[in-house]
């Protein structure tokens, strides 16, 4: 079973960020890509916390919009 998980990271990989990302988009159950798709994410990006309040959430909706448009 452990050359399996092997054989299945060197495949990771070998793919590219995108190719990984839509790999794990159409393999929901595949949570070895998933962790190894984690594992990729660039440390210097910023994070964003949880809204807890309705605020919040309008607030961290204006981010996301903003940084969609291109305008953050």
């Amino acid at each position: 079973m452990e050359s399996g998980i092997l054989s299945m990271n060197q495949n990771y990989e070998q793919m590219s960020f995108t190719e990984l990302r839509a790999y794990v988009g159409e393999n929901r159950e595949d949570i070895e890509a998933l962790r190894f798709l984690m594992s990729k994410r660039d440390p210097n990006s910023k994070g964003y916390p949880m809204p807890v309040t309705e605020a919040d959430m309008q607030a961290q909706m204006e981010i996301i919009r903003r940084k969609i448009n291109g305008k953050l």
